[in-house]
């Protein structure tokens, strides 16, 4: 007799163990509607941290059964590294098999615009192309410093915004008179991986050049004369850079106007002779994080 009891307590243990090996847990319900079911209405679930070195390595997160890492293992990393394309940052990641696949957005944004309004440049009076080394500095954007956040491929985008100063009335009769003012804007930027050099080449806007000019209008039929100075020429060029998290990337936008003077009021030295930047629209630097 005792050893029946003995016998149908192992059964009832057996089923029991059995039935609860093949059902859900649940943390905080009593009725689980998954494999695992966590509910909670002011608390959050914390992934496992480590400190990742790259996304193409596994380590320091093992696998405590031995053997490769298991396919979907996610984790929270930690660290971020400056090291190039494999490069991680803090945020949740998976391992896919080969490599850590990043389940975070990485947002990096950040515009640098010209300050205190419209800014005044003067003619050079020279004969050639622009010199880079003669420059009016667009206010604001002067030996500027921008830290990417992530490593990876970066938008650029430099926007500029010139307009020419008032000309002088040179005809002798009731004409319209106009001039153009012709120059270029410079956008140099050094830093890890990237020289942006005007003053190593000529008119080639990979290495900074943006070719800029715009026109004055002085008309006598009318009465009184009309005179238009403040016409704008936008001009924008983009560029796409690879850049490492947590280095240092200083750029300078700047402006040489070297045509036109005969025609412009004082040679476009001073006065209303001088040109306008960012007469309407502030010229501008924009970075965006594209990825890796």
């Amino acid at each position: 007799m005792k050893s029946n009891t003995i016998y149908k307590i192992l059964i009832i243990a057996l089923v029991l163990t059995s039935h609860m090996a093949s059902s859900q847990i649940g943390i905080g319900t009593t009725t689980p509607e998954g494999a695992l079911d966590l509910e909670s209405t002011n608390e959050g679930f914390v992934f496992p941290r480590a400190a990742l070195t790259s996304v193409l390595v596994a380590a320091p997160v093992v696998n405590p059964n031995g053997g490769n890492l298991a396919i979907g293992t996610t984790i929270y990393n930690t660290a971020l590294t400056a090291n190039g394309a494999n490069d991680v940052s803090p945020g949740i990641y998976s391992w896919d098999g080969t490599k850590w696949i990043t389940q975070h957005l990485r947002e990096d944004y950040r515009r640098y615009a010209q300050t205190g309004g419209c800014q005044r440049t003067t003619i050079r009076e020279t004969t050639g192309n622009p010199n880079p080394n003669d420059v009016d500095v667009v206010t604001g954007l002067s030996s500027q410093v921008f830290t990417p956040k992530y490593s990876g491929r970066y938008r650029i985008e430099v926007g500029t915004n010139f307009s020419a100063g008032a000309i002088e009335d040179f005809t002798s009769q009731d004409e319209i008179s106009l001039a153009t003012s012709e120059g270029s804007f410079f956008f140099a930027m050094n830093g890890t991986g990237v020289n942006i050099d005007p003053t190593s080449t000529t008119f080639d806007y990979q290495q900074g050049w943006i070719y800029t000019h715009s026109y004055s209008v002085h008309n006598s039929i009318e009465s009184p004369a009309l005179e238009d100075n403040t016409v704008p020429h936008f001009a924008t060029v983009v560029y796409y850079k690879y850049l490492l998290a947590g280095h240092n990337y200083t750029f300078t936008l700047s402006n040489n106007i070297n045509t036109g003077n005969d025609y412009f009021v004082n040679n476009g030295d001073s006065g209303t002779g001088q040109g306008h930047i960012g007469h309407d629209q502030p010229c501008s630097v924009e970075f965006t994080y594209l990825g890796l």
